[in-house]
């Protein structure tokens, strides 16, 4: 009797880890090699609309198991709508220019506090899920900057390309006040 017990209860743990290896999730794996920073990768950063959406909601990964290049110029408002779902943020700009992503935030106005390294970091994460290649995020609120960054989108929208005003984004990066 004992035997059967044993047997029965081998039997019922191995029917239960088939079950299992039949519910894991693989349609998170990304089976592509990933882009290159030169792969017709086009890093001028601005707002726009697209229905190329990931499971998150942003741009860039089309569902074919191929990572995609992230388009800037035309899906930086999905990021930016990620950017705004952080409860302490109201408004952001993203602009980018190479592998730097220059984010320009404005806090809601129950939030008294300044740019901490904890909303940096989850605004680094919103910007990195959907552009991978990114490899310095700098996140300001200071107001002049914010007004900069956002005259700098605006150019951007209006056809000016990101790498003609690099200078002028990494100078709001390399602004002492800038979280990087």
């Amino acid at each position: 009797m004992k035997v059967s017990k044993w047997m029965f209860l081998t039997v019922t743990l191995l029917a239960l880890a088939l079950c299992m290896t039949g519910c894991m999730n693989s349609g998170n794996r990304v089976d592509g090699v990933a882009p290159s920073a030169s792969a017709g990768m086009n890093n001028t950063g601005d707002v726009g609309n697209s229905s190329d959406a990931n499971q998150s909601g942003l741009a860039g990964d089309t569902g074919s198991g191929a990572a995609t290049p992230f388009d800037w110029v035309n899906n930086a408002a999905q990021v930016e709508t990620a950017i705004n779902q952080i409860s302490e943020i109201a408004d952001s700009c993203v602009v980018v220019t190479g592998t730097t992503a220059l984010v320009a935030v404005r806090y809601t106005d129950a939030y008294q506090g300044e740019t901490t390294e904890r909303i940096r970091e989850m605004v680094a994460g919103a910007v990195r899920e959907a552009d991978p290649t990114i490899q310095t995020v700098a996140v300001t609120s200071e107001e002049a900057d914010v007004a900069a960054v956002y005259e700098i989108s605006d150019k951007i929208r209006g056809g000016e390309s990101a790498d003609s005003l690099a200078d002028e984004i990494n100078r709001i990066v390399r602004n002492p006040t800038t979280m990087r």
